[in-house]
C-alpha cells in the first residue's frame, strides 16, 4: 500500500501527463484535426480513469485533519505540501485548457453549421434559377 506522499508525488505525475495531454487537445482542435482528437481523447480518457483511482485510494488519508497527519519528518511534509500546492496548479491548467478547447470546438461547430447552411440555401437556390433561366439546366 503506498504512502499518502506516495499517492500524492504519483498524483503530481500524472497531473504533469494530464497537462501536457490537455495542450495537445488544443493543439488538435486548433488544427481541426477531428480524427486525431478523437483518439487523442480516448488516450487521455484512460489518465483520467487512472486519475480517479488514485483519488480514491486518497481518501482515507484527506479524512485525517491536516493537523493530525503523521510525517516521517518536517521535509516529507513541506515535500507534501508543495506537491499538493502543485497538483492544484495542474489541475487549474489543464480545467483552463480544457474550457479554451471547448470554447474553440463550439465556436467551430457554429462556424460549420452556418457553411452548412449556406450550402443549403445555395443548393435550394440553383433549381431555381434554372427553372427560370432561358438557358437549358442540362444542356450545354
Amino acid at each position: 500500500m503506498d504512502t499518502f506522499i506516495g499517492l500524492i508525488q504519483r498524483e503530481e505525475h500524472l497531473l504533469e501527463r494530464l497537462f501536457y495531454v490537455s495542450q495537445r487537445q488544443l493543439e488538435l482542435v486548433r488544427s481541426g484535426n477531428m480524427t486525431d482528437l478523437i483518439t487523442h481523447l480516448g488516450q487521455r480518457q484512460q489518465l483520467w480513469n487512472v486519475f480517479e483511482s488514485l483519488e480514491e485510494q486518497m481518501q482515507p488519508y484527506k479524512a485525517v485533519p491536516a493537523e493530525m497527519r503523521h510525517w516521517k519528518d518536517e521535509a516529507e511534509r513541506q515535500a507534501a505540501e508543495q506537491s499538493l500546492n502543485h497538483c492544484k496548479s495542474l489541475l487549474e491548467d489543464i480545467m483552463a485548457n480544457d474550457h479554451t478547447s471547448l470554447d474553440e470546438t463550439a465556436a467551430q461547430k457554429a462556424e460549420t453549421e452556418s457553411q452548412l447552411e449556406r450550402i443549403q440555401r445555395a443548393k435550394n437556390v440553383v433549381p431555381a434559377y434554372a427553372k427560370h433561366s432561358k438557358l437549358p439546366s442540362n444542356g450545354r
